[in-house]
């Protein structure tokens, strides 16, 4: 087996190992381990003061502390960025520095035996007082102790994302303390629940730690209308699936895009909300994509996400159920509607939810319209005021108008007219229909 390789300076090494031991550690020497290539490197540095290891950094690049009740240090170097962190007791109340505390006693403090292991710089050696190499070998996630979720129930879901992501099973004994612990995740701070589900969807397979999260109980407290998604079924529809099935699917498919990620996670979630079945035995859910938009933005929004991507995705899961522009005007409109900038997004939940819904989904005919969308936008027609061969201070000019909300009408009414016929964007033509505005208005 190669050795783990420093890839900072040497002389940073040398001075550390003049006043104290490094280690690598965590996910670094999980990944190692497993063979999987990793970027960045978790270090663990013991003997050395706070403050005297913050110097020694700045010596070789930009070290900032992230919140001293963590302990870390992020040291930004070659383009790169390391977590440095110091030897620290964790509990229910965060982690505190102990400048008494072994590697060992740190180490027993984490989260999974899988990222409580250690490889020493100066002996090379691996330090594993948990047992973390052995099931490695076993492919299995185990808590090191019993409080693992008590201290901290993030770690509930980092468990569903770290068995997703590696194709572990996980502990008996670790499944039950996480369903013991599983209520206190409403307690989190939501930004830090955010960040854990984005990285779920960054995930290969989001679906395989979604799924997690609903057994373990944590998806209740989380998302309780996708629970609600499962077993409704879809009978007389192109659809081959309940609408769980379906949405994790869709996730799946969907390219390792947060945007379209999210949106194919929400996309049909309030459809239980709007089913029934027809006098055909057809399951009907009229305006679920109206209520599913309403709902990923409030999600999005209260689990610390920006306003604009929660926008956004709601966006993207409003129109998900757009049909197809029989006109060039129609597609126009179309692009109008969504906005040319998430287009491509849309475009790839809707191939997304027409793969997951089963062999009657017809890609090719979406495939299609998706390249006619395209070819449309390549003539570049007017899609926004902006493209109008006039603006504001025209409309003041000619109807005689001071500042105010009439010009935007207008100009509305402007650029309706050119969607529908791009050959009116003359700047003659639109003075006249300015001209005209009130007559058109009686």
């Amino acid at each position: 087996m190669e050795k783990l390789e420093w890839t900072l300076p040497a002389k940073l090494l040398e001075e550390l190992l003049e006043r104290g031991e490094v280690y690598f550690v965590g996910g670094t020497v999980r990944d190692f381990l497993l063979g999987i290539p990793r970027s960045d490197q978790d270090i663990l540095v013991a003997g050395i003061a706070p403050d005297e290891l913050v110097e020694i950094l700045r010596k070789y690049g930009y070290a900032e502390w992230v919140g001293r009740s963590f302990n870390v240090i992020k040291f930004h170097y070659g383009g790169r960025t390391y977590d440095v962190a110091l030897p620290s007791r964790r509990g229910a109340e965060g982690a505190e520095y102990d400048p008494n505390l072994s590697v060992e006693e740190d180490l027993t403090g984490r989260d999974f035996t899988v990222n409580a292991i250690a490889f020493c710089l100066r002996t090379q050696q691996f330090l594993d007082p948990t047992g973390g190499i052995e099931d490695i070998r076993k492919k299995v996630l185990r808590a090191t102790t019993d409080e693992v979720f008590r201290f901290d129930p993030l770690r509930i879901i980092r468990l569903c994302r770290l068995a997703a992501k590696l194709g572990f099973d996980i502990d008996p004994h670790t499944k039950e303390l996480a369903l013991a612990s599983v209520e206190n995740i409403k307690d989190l701070p939501p930004e830090r629940v955010g960040e854990e589900m984005n990285k779920i969807m960054l995930l290969p397979k989001p679906s395989a730690a979604l799924r997690c999260l609903v057994k373990i109980g944590a998806m209740e407290i989380l998302l309780p209308e996708l629970v609600e998604c499962i077993g409704v079924t879809q009978p007389g529809s192109l659809h081959s699936y309940d609408v769980f099935e379906h949405i994790m699917l869709t996730i799946d498919y969907a390219p390792p895009d947060p945007l379209v990620r999210f949106a194919a996670l929400f996309h049909d979630i309030t459809k239980p909300q709007h089913r029934f079945v027809d006098e055909t035995g057809r399951a009907r859910f009229y305006g679920h994509q109206v209520s599913a938009a309403r709902l990923a933005r409030k999600w999005l929004e209260k689990f610390a996400f920006s306003k604009k991507f929660a926008g956004n995705v709601a966006k993207l899961v409003r129109y998900h159920m757009y049909t197809h522009a029989a006109t060039d005007k129609g597609v126009r409109r179309f692009i109008r509607r969504v906005g040319k900038e998430l287009l491509p997004a849309l475009f790839e939940l809707r191939f997304a939810d027409t793969r997951a819904q089963g062999p009657a989904g017809d890609l090719d005919a979406e495939l299609q319209y998706a390249q006619r969308v395209r070819k449309i936008l390549e003539e570049k027609p007017p899609l926004s005021v902006r493209d109008l061969e006039v603006d504001g201070y025209d409309v003041m000019r000619i109807l005689g108008i001071p500042p105010g909300p009439k010009v935007g009408e207008v100009l509305n009414y402007l650029l309706a007219a050119v969607i529908d016929d791009p050959n009116k964007n003359r700047r003659e033509i639109l003075e006249e229909m300015i001209r005209n505005y009130d007559k058109f208005k009686k």
